[in-house]
């Protein structure tokens, strides 16, 4: 089929390799030749107006060949670019609206970058004020305007924005905006369209010593600056919102405390005084962290609502789907009408989905996003605010990296390279803008979501599916049906017998048209059928289907276009008829969704669609294994993956290594030839000498071919022996040794912190068995859920080596009250953050040592039982002296106190007898 014979073999883990295989190559490599070819994709911007797309590069090179993959990985545009004094255009204007990647080759260099294009908007998508998103101005590289275009591009009406108290307010009762960043781009914000949603925040060093407004002195200074912003922009925007989540300790630290109560007080400091410089002002209050249905009840039986116009709740939920993440928001509107606030606006003024390593894919972020804000319009919400604009850094661990819709500049591509999210959202826009919530159709299914909004001939529905596997609905019409895919590719399709089946997915579709009922079908007349893990090198096996016993079926030929190519299958009344076809395969590995068109000529029937996940051809999998406890002695078994359906994987030889650093521990050749079946696997366990327990190693090795190709293949990895509950014999982690120390105000030795912590197992969990020098024992919390905030250990569990899973599961424990808790802040999937089931702990303080013994059953840690495989494991040792220095900890296994919560972050362990 015309593809190449390696794309993308062996996956995103060769790109991990970085320095440390140049820096220390294995035996035999040859200096890398020099790619001949500088490449740079210079645009200043990558989302573009339908048939405005053009990519500029700069080249030494004469021409730089080109190609454009689309959101399935497939080519939908090629060519040669000239280079002409440094420059070269591709010219893409002819795609339409989409998802794209450019791939660029000048000599031997070869760029990507991802870009969207949208089509034109036609005046009153802007005007519809239900769609925003938020912005950290400042942040950006000096790019905040360039970002607020593409904020337009996309058809969006609102942009929300800090606009902090301390840099406006040096001197009491002194403002100074030019410094300070809104005041260029709230003023350009309203140039192009957008309305700006300041939020009024926090501390102020000339106030309650740089902490919350608490004392009368520091609210009546917040409530001046809250109605000076108002007055300052009202020819640009009359919004402002009080505080952000001040009913959580991670920006609330006031004396006064997080309680409704306490936020009254700061409510009742700025409305009047707004209302008094702007009376159309819009008060936002709220901005809640969570669906706190109890704190909000609180708000509204002391009068809350009287002193805003408008109530605003933040929630996140991630990775669950949005209909289960924001499952609580019927409540919060049914609390909110029965407060008296019937026809009072809530606005959702965060919600996101992280695409960070333990976050969710681009493309579930893609999908999430248009059901996010269509839930939460049909949950009552009147405005709903996307976090984030833009990633706030480049660290894929990292959550608050990773919110984005637009991803960071970097030194081969110039500009904002955006998201799939950024294109659905601009599609979801330009279908519901000026549509008002209509109503839910009963599918006869939970999972079948059909969503109407407008009226009469103006009615779109928003149809997809919230089961784990594609579906079918089969609408009732009286004529055509024009549906619209997340991506803004448009079919219209023709009623046989007044209906249209259509395939979805967990992807929303726009349909429009005459349609008078939606439902559910579990037979669909027509259907696609694909393996359930396709590969990057081979084309793919898809089955077609006909079900000659659904409905009036004649006995016709059936045209199925599906990724571009077209295939015929002919009906047979009263029988199932079957065809199997050859797709073309995916550039990209991942999620793909593969649908297409059923027709009669150039009359479209129906949609069908499915899932396959794509991986590379070839996976190279690196697990430790932990030979002896005591003493310590170690293995490294390589295991070789063969994804291919139709062929062999023939290897000369196979060679690996573990590095500390740029320094080989051990190294070795597994010589060939070596054979992988298809679909098979072939594993290797061999020696890894110089292996210290407890700490993090790079595991990588090249996998020769006989065609000459040596692939490189690498992942980190560790090596720390678990021993039953009661076996002490190998060495323990010595948490300052083997750890890292963050004291802001300075650490002050072993006296201030140290010992050691063991991790042992029973049959029934884990078992973390602590001794802790701490010179003085301090817990101000007053709450489990806050016992991070004093002396405790926090401690973190992927159920498979790191890297493998995303399930990160954090647990703590404290004596909290004098009494010992154990807390859970993440939980696995099915539970919930809270004290941790079944766990038990025994806390006790010797001198100035505490010993810890927590056990916490499998269960609690989303773990069927007790693991025969590595698992990711990382803990945090808290220590708060109460002597007015700031809280300093040392952690072992990084992703708990930088806040990353990333499973990739923790150490491998083993537990072994």
């Amino acid at each position: 089929m015309g593809r190449s014979r390696r794309p993308a073999a062996w996956g995103a883990a060769a790109a991990l390799l970085g320095c440390l295989l140049a820096a220390a190559p294995l035996p035999g490599t040859a200096p890398a030749a020099h790619a001949a070819g500088t490449l740079t994709v210079t645009s200043p911007d990558l989302l573009f107006i339908q048939g405005q797309a053009k990519i500029t590069l700069t080249s030494d090179q004469a021409s730089v060949a080109w190609k454009a993959l689309d959101d399935q990985g497939l080519a939908v545009a090629s060519g040669t670019a000239p280079v002409s004094g440094g420059t070269a255009t591709v010219d893409v204007t002819k795609l339409g609206s989409g998802y794209y990647t450019l791939q660029a080759t000048a000599g031997t260099t070869t760029r990507t970058a991802n870009f969207g294009v949208l089509t034109a908007l036609t005046g009153k998508e802007q005007q519809d004020k239900r769609f925003g998103t938020g912005i950290h101005y400042g942040w950006n590289d000096g790019d905040d305007q360039k970002l607020l275009r593409a904020v337009k591009t996309m058809g969006m009406h609102g942009i929300r924005s800090d606009i902090n108290w301390s840099a406006i307010e040096k001197t009491p009762g002194e403002y100074t905006w030019s410094n300070y960043s809104t005041d260029q781009h709230i003023p350009y914000a309203k140039s192009q369209g957008l309305i700006s949603l300041p939020i009024s925040g926090y501390r102020n060093p000339n106030y309650d010593s740089n902490r919350t407004p608490a004392s009368d002195a520091a609210l009546e200074a917040y409530g001046k600056y809250t109605a000076a912003v108002v007055e300052k922009y009202q020819q640009s925007s009359k919004e402002i919102e009080i505080y952000n989540e001040y009913n959580s300790t991670g920006f609330n630290n006031g004396t006064c405390g997080i309680t409704a109560d306490c936020y009254l007080k700061l409510l009742k400091a700025s409305f009047g005084k707004v209302h008094a410089k702007v009376p159309d002002a819009t008060v936002v209050g709220g901005g809640l962290a969570g669906l706190q249905t109890d704190w909000l009840k609180r708000l509204y039986a002391i009068g809350g609502l009287d002193y805003m116009d408008a109530l605003s709740v933040h929630h996140y939920g991630y990775p669950n789907p949005p209909e289960t993440a924001l499952a609580t928001l019927p409540q919060v509107r049914a609390d909110l009408d029965a407060a008296g606030g019937k026809d009072f606006p809530l606005w959702i003024t965060e919600n996101g989905y992280p695409t960070h390593n333990d976050g969710v894919s681009l493309a579930t972020q893609a999908a999430y996003l248009p059901r996010a804000q269509i839930f939460s319009f049909a949950s009552g919400v009147d405005r709903y605010y996307w976090y984030d604009l833009t990633n706030d850094g480049t660290d894929v661990n990292n959550k608050e990296h990773n919110f984005g819709g637009f991803k960071r500049p970097t030194a081969d591509v110039k500009a904002w390279q955006p998201k799939p999210s950024v294109v659905t959202e601009g599609v979801l826009i330009r279908q519901l803008a000026g549509r008002a919530y209509a109503g839910r159709d009963d599918a006869g299914s939970d999972a079948v979501r059909s969503y109407r909004f407008g009226t009469g001939n103006d009615t779109v529905r928003t149809l997809h599916t919230t089961a784990s596997t594609p579906g079918t609905a089969e609408l009732t019409a009286s004529g055509p049906v024009t549906v619209t895919d997340q991506m803004g590719h448009t079919k219209t399709y023709l009623p046989v017998g007044g209906k249209v089946q259509l395939g979805i997915d967990d992807k929303v579709l726009y349909v429009k048209g005459a349609v008078s009922g939606v439902k559910a079908v579990t037979g669909p007349v027509f259907s696609l059928q694909l393996p359930q893990r396709t590969n990057t090198e081979e084309t793919v096996d898809a089955v077609l289907q006909v079900d000659g016993t659904k409905g009036r079926t004649l006995p016709l030929g059936y045209d199925f276009r599906i990724a571009g190519e077209k295939f015929r299958v002919t009906a047979e009344p009263g029988k199932v008829v079957r065809r199997t076809v050859e797709l073309p395969t995916s550039a990209l590995t991942g999620p793909r969704s593969v649908s297409g068109t059923v027709a009669l000529g150039p009359v479209n029937l129906g949609r069908v669609t499915t899932d396959t996940e794509v991986v590379p051809p070839t996976q190279v999998l690196f697990d430790p294994v932990v030979k002896q406890a005591a003493p310590f002695a170690a293995a490294l078994k390589v295991t070789v993956t063969n994804n291919r359906v139709r062929g062999p994987l023939d290897l000369t030889k196979l060679e690996w290594q573990v590095n500390e650093g740029t320094a080989f521990l051990d190294r070795g050749t597994i010589d060939g030839p070596i054979r992988v079946g298809a679909g098979a696997s072939t594993s290797y366990t061999v020696d890894a000498r110089n292996i210290k327990p407890w700490k993090r190693y790079w595991t990588a090795a090249y996998v020769n071919t006989p065609d000459g190709a040596r692939n490189a293949v690498g992942a980190w990895n560790g090596w720390g022996a678990v021993q039953p509950a009661g076996t002490a014999t190998a060495t323990p982690i010595d948490i300052v040794a083997d750890g890292s120390v963050s004291y802001s105000s300075g650490y002050k030795g072993a006296d201030d912190l140290s010992g050691t912590v063991r991790p042992q197992y029973t049959d029934a969990g884990l078992v973390i068995e602590g001794a802790i020098t701490d010179n003085v024992l301090a817990q101000p919390a007053t709450t489990a859920e806050n016992m991070w905030q004093g002396d405790s250990i926090q401690f973190a569990v992927t159920p498979q080596a790191p890297g493998r899973s995303r399930q990160y599961v954090e647990v703590g424990a404290s004596l909290v009250g004098g009494e010992p808790k154990v807390y859970t802040w993440r939980a696995p999937a099915g539970q919930s953050a809270g004290p941790t089931p079944g766990a038990t702990a025994r806390i006790t303080r010797d001198g100035t040592t505490t010993r810890y013994m927590v056990t916490v059953p499998w269960a609690s840690l989303g773990l069927a039982g007790k693991p025969t495989a590595s698992i990711g494991l990382g803990f945090v040792v808290n220590d708060s002296d109460n002597d007015g220095r700031a809280r300093g900890w040392t952690e072992w296994g990084g992703s708990i106190a930088n806040n990353s919560k990333s499973a990739g972050g923790l150490r491998a362990v083993q537990l072994t007898d």
